[in-house]
């Protein structure tokens, strides 16, 4: 009598069967098939039957008759029972055991041991698996982060992802946590550990150690029916990954795919996803947290000068790169970093590389077609060129403006005070205080050296308070850094004074502080004036008068 046993179906019958199952075939087309891959032994409908069970994993329910096998004629012998049968594969003709498979009681087909091998099996893994249409696909950033938690949750209950998705170990102590709600909190770790129980090794629990190496075991579900369960868990796996890829776009998925190492396992010629990993993995993409630093990015970008950056192109350039990068990286966009390079540019204090940017602006708001990446290649072209040259030449129009206020104020305060000496002092006093008349600061006291030094008949101190964005930030005063509260204490005291005093209200020349020093009053109108002439802020007006009465007691 022929031995049947699970070596009995080969391979090629198997991959023959696979093709069969293209057609979609019912068990009275598979019984065929059997007959025929067996033609040369001339079955007998006992024999095909087991075949049957063995080949598709399930009892057949044939439409013909003459596919019914006659159970209730075969010899007798001993049936063994479900374990002795796994225990017991080889069997001898007809003494095989004829009852009914261990059968599932599931109220919905997917909460149920899916074999993609059998007819049933193949049309639900087909249906979990079909990805979406591509009109209904979209782009997985923080934007479409509901969107997203929304579908796959919709997905983990339609197609019953169950365990590998709601249950994922957190400890040895049998904690479990959510991908759909938990991700936040699930660590890779804990992520690894659960695809090494589906892809490496079966028998792991959360305290076995998880190798580097992320190589697939190999499963005989055929022949070692202790193989079943994990051969089912891995198919639900594939299940998973299978249906979360149909969502994505081609640029998602390119993305996903550089994180391949993450969620792919590989062994014996065959590579496999993990499902799971690839959900959290697009959890963490599209996490809302990450929202968090996205507004102040953009704010960074759309307050990026050139003076920031000492007139720097490279430098400029590379930040504004940075922060766009972070934006993107984050999974959001920044539709105005065209126009914010473009506003830093313009910033630019130097003629040729001022002219070009205002010819690439005018192509670009007419409708040109350029990325942000090539403006700034091409920006960077001139100013290397310009540096190669020695021609990058810069003067902060800001600056300038200070200069001349500066010039403006002083020349205010030697006026000032040459009325106040005209009036109170002789002639030969008036050339005695002479020190009282000002010109520019010296650009030696705006550039930080020694903490002291000795020049001009008087000894310096560095003072880091003092402050005008873009001239200078800290300068060399004759008071020590700490007595400066104390002179800023009385200068706070004089500017509380010119603020009472009357718009336009002609101030005596002869009028001294309390402490007998000449006082400079700029009244509001000059202010305004200034304010409006030059784009000074009233700020660096009032330190700028400050720095002028600072000069007469150096």
């Amino acid at each position: 009598m022929f031995r049947f046993n699970r070596r009995t179906i080969t391979q090629e019958v198997r991959d023959a069967y696979t093709r069969l199952l293209d057609n979609d075939p019912n068990d009275d087309e598979i019984a065929q098939f059997i007959r025929d891959q067996y033609a040369r032994l001339n079955l007998d409908r006992d024999q095909i039957f087991q075949i049957f069970q063995m080949l598709v994993d399930r009892q057949p329910n044939f439409e013909n008759p003459e596919n019914v096998p006659q159970v209730r004629n075969r010899p007798r012998g001993r049936v063994l029972n479900n374990q002795e049968n796994q225990q017991h594969p080889i069997v001898e003709g007809p003494q095989v055991n004829m009852a009914a498979a261990a059968q599932q009681f599931v109220d919905d087909p997917f909460k149920g041991n899916i074999n993609p091998g059998t007819a049933e099996g193949a049309k639900l893994y087909l249906k979990a698996t079909t990805s979406i249409k591509d009109d209904d696909k979209f782009e997985i950033n923080i934007s479409s982060a509901q969107k997203f938690v929304d579908m796959v949750t919709k997905d983990a209950t339609n197609f019953a992802w169950g365990a590998l998705v709601r249950a994922i170990p957190s400890d040895a102590a049998g904690g479990i946590k959510n991908i759909l709600i938990d991700h936040r909190d699930i660590t890779w770790e804990m992520i690894k550990k659960q695809a090494y129980k589906t892809w490496g090794n079966h028998q792991a629990d959360f305290a076995t150690a998880v190798p580097d190496e992320q190589d697939l075991e190999v499963l005989d579900p055929a022949a070692n029916a202790a193989h079943r369960i994990p051969f089912y868990r891995r198919v639900r796996s594939r299940m998973i990954a299978k249906r979360i890829i149909g969502y994505l776009k081609l640029s998602d998925w390119e993305n996903l795919k550089n994180k391949r190492s993450k969620y792919t396992w590989a062994g014996q010629g065959d590579e496999e996803m993990d499902g799971p990993t690839i959900l959290w993995i697009l959890m963490q993409t599209c996490n809302p947290s990450t929202r968090v630093g996205v507004s102040e990015l953009k704010e960074e970008l759309r307050r990026a000068t050139s003076a920031k950056f000492n007139h720097d192109i490279q430098k400029l350039t590379d930040f504004m790169s940075s922060k766009y990068r972070e934006i993107t990286e984050k999974g959001q966009r920044h539709e105005d970093i065209i126009l914010d390079v473009f506003n830093a540019f313009k910033t630019v204090p130097n003629p040729d590389f001022a002219a070009h940017v205002r010819d690439e602006r005018k192509h670009w708001e007419l409708g040109g077609e350029k990325e942000v990446d090539q403006i700034i290649s091409e920006a960077l072209v001139i100013y290397n060129n310009a540096i190669t040259a020695n021609r990058w030449q810069t003067t902060d129009p800001k600056d300038a403006k200070i200069i001349a206020l500066t010039t403006q104020v002083e020349k205010l305060v030697e006026m000032q005070t040459k009325l106040a000496a005209n009036a109170t002092q002789a002639p030969s006093q008036n050339r005695q205080n002479s020190r009282f008349q000002f010109t520019e600061i010296a650009a030696w006291r705006m550039k930080k050296g020694p903490d002291q030094m000795d020049k001009d008949g008087k000894t310096w101190f560095w003072c880091p308070h003092h402050k005008i964005e873009g001239r200078y930030d800290g300068l060399y005063v004759t008071h020590k850094p700490e007595d400066h509260d104390a002179w800023q204490k009385r200068k706070n005291e004089r500017l509380a004074k010119r603020k009472g005093a009357k718009d336009n209200q002609r101030e005596d020349p002869k009028k001294t502080d309390e402490d007998g020093t000449k006082k400079l009053v700029i009244s509001d109108s000059l202010k305004s004036a200034l304010m409006t002439h030059m784009d000074i802020s009233p700020e660096q007006i009032d330190a700028l008068v400050n720095d002028a009465e600072e000069s007469s007691d150096f």
